[in-house]
């Protein structure tokens, strides 16, 4: 096919799903960004797979009924001992029927909450018009690690197999992402500051943080846009241009530049960027 005939079908029909991987400090805002995906009349559900707790700020962002009734919050409590964030996303990305996670314990088809309140989940069934919330990377990679050292003490130091998993399962979540073939993505998580020499001068190099530090310097790779976010001048700000700031990850394959606009919103990459019409 030539590139012409390609750019024509995009004209005349839907877009491609897109994923999005938003970084930055902690309370930098990121919570927030996504949330206003849910004020975006064109995103009809919103799965949030809450691995650390960070919910509780879309109940703090002055959300409408109607607009709070789009997220569907899948809650997975995640400790070292109970690594089950790991476990239920990786169900959840290669199931190829609904599955069924209960709202207590976050787990696929849970023994003992069998009957009681739980979500119904299905990529296949999720649509362009729906978004698929990973919070966090680096929780997820957290528990990446954990379960790969279950059943070792708690002075257990990981080594080439525990890490060889991590990266494995991580990646196999990655892939899914990447291909966008349902829905869209995005993925919250935090930032890792490392010290890099070139040339004699040393600089400090930012990434995302998910999973080994070799993991997190090709993660951006996975996403169609990537965000940073920060405090500037007292305010939350963001920015997805490759320009946006020196050492720092940011792009948009689809020249989304969330910096320019008058508000942090998912607008810019979603609307703007021609991603939902």
């Amino acid at each position: 096919m030539k590139l012409s005939e390609l750019a024509s079908k995009l004209h005349d029909h839907q877009k491609p799903n897109h994923s999005i991987l938003i970084y930055g400090p902690s309370k930098t805002g990121k919570t927030e960004l996504v949330g206003t995906a849910a004020r975006i009349p064109e995103i009809k559900r919103i799965f949030w797979i809450d691995i650390e707790n960070g919910a509780e700020t879309l109940l703090h962002m002055g959300l409408t009924e109607e607009e709070l009734d789009k997220i569907n919050l899948i809650k997975i409590p995640d400790t070292r001992e109970m690594p089950r964030g790991i476990e239920t996303v990786l169900k959840m990305l290669s199931a190829k029927t609904p599955i069924e996670i209960c709202d207590i314990h976050g787990k696929v088809g849970c023994t003992e909450c069998k009957g009681k309140s739980h979500t119904v989940f299905c990529l296949k069934d999720c649509t362009h018009n729906d978004l698929v919330v990973i919070d966090s990377g680096s929780q997820l990679g957290d528990s990446a690690l954990a379960m790969a050292c279950a059943g070792k003490n708690i002075e257990y130091k990981p080594g080439w197999d525990e890490y060889g998993l991590v990266v494995k399962w991580l990646g196999d979540i990655m892939s899914v992402i990447q291909a966008a073939t349902f829905t869209n993505f995005v993925m919250i998580t935090h930032e890792l500051i490392y010290e890099e020499e070139i040339n004699g001068i040393k600089r400090d190099k930012i990434l995302p943080l998910v999973g080994t530090k070799a993991f997190c310097s090709k993660v951006a790779k996975y996403f169609g846009t990537v965000i940073y976010t920060e405090i500037k001048l007292g305010k939350h700000a963001a920015g997805s241009s490759s320009t946006y700031k020196p050492n720092h990850i940011t792009g948009s394959r689809v020249n989304a530049a969330i910096e320019k606009s008058k508000e942090l919103s998912m607008r810019a990459i979603l609307v703007e960027g021609g991603i939902l019409t």
